[in-house]
Formats: C-alpha cells, structure tokens, sequence
C-alpha cells in the first residue's frame, strides 16, 4: 500500500533505490535543499506501508520535486523532478504524484494557471505518461540538454531529439486554453527564450 508523504530532508539520505538509475536525474544536495525551503508544499514523495528500509521506516518508492513560478497569465507550476524506483514503475505511482500535484496546485494559495516540465524529445515512454495526463507539447526547446551550452549555428531547422526537450504543459481551467497549442511540436525557441 502507497501513501503520499511529505519530504524531509533527512529523506535525501534514503533515495539510494530511486536515485541510482539511468532514467533519473540527480542534483547537487543543496538544490533539493532549496526546493524544501521555498517550496515544500510541493515536494513529497510515495512510502510504501509494506515494505520498510533497513531502518525499519517506510521505503520510499518515489517523489515529486516542483515549484511555482511567472507572473499573471504565466503563473504556474513547474515539474522539476519526478521519478519512481525501478521495482515500483508500471503501477501509476508517477501518475498519483503528477495528479497531487495537480491537485495541491490547482486550489489555494497557489491558483497556478499551468502545470509544465521539460522531457527529453526521445524519452518516449515519459512523453506518453504525460499525454495520457493531459500534458501536451507546447514548444521544443531547442539545444536544452546541450551540455557544452553552445547554441550550433540554424539549430531552429535542425532537430536532435537527445539534446532538445519538450515544453509539455497541462492547463488548469483558469487558464482558458492559453497554454496550450495543437502544432506545439512544431514551435522552437533557444533555451534563453525560455523565461517566466
């Protein structure tokens, strides 16, 4: 049995079975520190009830990471991080954090008009997760996971799906459609263009 839980910080000491994998993205300690200090309504995680750590506490199986950010129309909340433990994946977990989020997001104090995340081009399996939310493309992001942070010369005209990501958003009902587009594979920008 799952149970949705608030992070704490000692928690960054017991993510050794979600964190050590390919498909997840690690950050430096004081980053998820930042995250608990100014957002920690908005980050938690998923405990499994049956299943304990060498501690004898809950294991955590997974945990959402996000933040609120813009201004009027561009006010939103925004998917830094969402990722389950291998031996807990394929059973809606990701989905139940997405829809928390969704739900602690769309009410008071936060009233965001969007929810959005950027996903690499290629990560299909994650793409499909996120359309079947409700998520669509809002834009490709151009040279995002560049890593040397050099923008190549016409990159609008050229797609790299391992170094491009989606702009996926999700809009609330205030938002009234704003933030969404049906040909949003089709609309590029440079990762400086991205700016709330």
């Amino acid at each position: 049995m799952t149970t949705i839980q608030p992070f704490e910080a000692t928690d960054l000491l017991r993510l050794n079975n979600v964190n050590l994998d390919s498909l997840t993205e690690n950050f430096p300690i004081e980053f998820y520190l930042e995250y608990l200090i100014l957002w920690p309504g908005l980050f938690f995680e998923s405990q499994e009830l049956t299943k304990r750590d060498k501690t004898g506490q809950c294991e955590i199986s997974g945990y959402m990471m996000a933040k609120t950010e813009g201004k009027g129309n561009d006010w939103h909340s925004h998917i830094t991080a969402v990722t389950i433990a291998p031996e807990f994946r394929r059973i809606s977990l990701a989905s139940g954090l997405c829809n928390t989020l969704e739900t602690i997001t769309d009410n008071q104090p936060h009233n965001v008009n969007f929810i959005d995340l950027f996903v690499k081009c290629n990560n299909n399996l994650a793409i499909s997760l996120y359309e079947k939310l409700g998520y669509s493309v809002f834009r490709r992001v151009v040279g995002y996971y560049n890593s040397s942070g050099d923008q190549y010369p016409n990159a609008l005209n050229k797609i790299h799906d391992d170094k491009d990501a989606f702009d996926m958003r999700k809009g609330m009902q205030r938002d009234k459609g704003r933030s969404t587009r049906t040909e949003g594979r089709k609309n590029r920008c440079y990762p400086h263009d991205v700016r709330f």
